[in-house]
């Protein structure tokens, strides 16, 4: 039951926030935005970094969408049912990603795919500690970027991962880790288990 209740929420959810999401992508793939920074002054940032958001929202809605007690006793794998959703959802972000870059050549789609992968991974690791209020780390990682991911002259630091290039195999390590933990965090402790309050 709980299975059925997860996958149409993923069936209903995640398609109505992806379709926003491809096209803000194409629309936004060379939009830039002069924003204030607490250690550069203003800067200029592409609104299609903080774009992921959408899809970690759309993705913690649809984990969060559950019955403790029936999945606790499920006769299917609700765990690695949940990894291969939040999988999918980053492999379709990527797909994006590659439409964005391939029309309009812009390093900033090619990014989206890492981005999002990052702050997925991000949010799952969070979530296996904070249970449901993980939600929030990839919007408070995206605000730290902004305003302090760059240093005096407009050097990107590399902690930030979404603004650096699409070349920065550090930012790409970095996406891959946070992502592959976090897909392990989601499969040693399953939804199943009560979010710490």
């Amino acid at each position: 039951m709980t299975w059925w209740i997860k996958a149409r929420r993923a069936h209903t959810v995640l398609p109505a926030l992806f379709l926003p999401f491809c096209l803000l992508a194409l629309l936004w793939r060379d939009t830039v935005l002069d924003l204030p920074s607490f250690l550069a002054g203003a800067v200029s940032a592409p609104v299609i970094a903080l774009l992921p958001i959408l899809l970690c929202a759309a993705l913690a809605l649809c984990l969060d969408s559950r019955l403790p007690a029936a999945e606790a006793t499920a006769t299917r794998p609700v765990a690695w049912m949940d990894t291969a959703l939040a999988a999918g959802t980053v492999l379709a972000a990527c797909a994006t990603a590659l439409l964005a870059w391939k029309l309009g050549g812009a390093d900033a789609g090619l990014n989206l795919g890492r981005d999002t992968a990052f702050l997925v991974g991000l949010m799952l690791l969070v979530r296996s500690l904070a249970g449901s209020r993980a939600v929030l780390a990839p919007v408070a990682w995206g605000f730290v970027v902004l305003f302090l991911g760059r240093g005096p002259g407009g050097h990107v630091y590399f902690w930030t991962v979404l603004l650096r290039p699409s070349t920065d195999p550090v930012a790409a390590t970095a996406a891959l880790l946070a992502f592959a933990g976090g897909l392990a965090a989601l499969l040693i402790r399953p939804a199943t288990e009560s979010d710490p309050d």
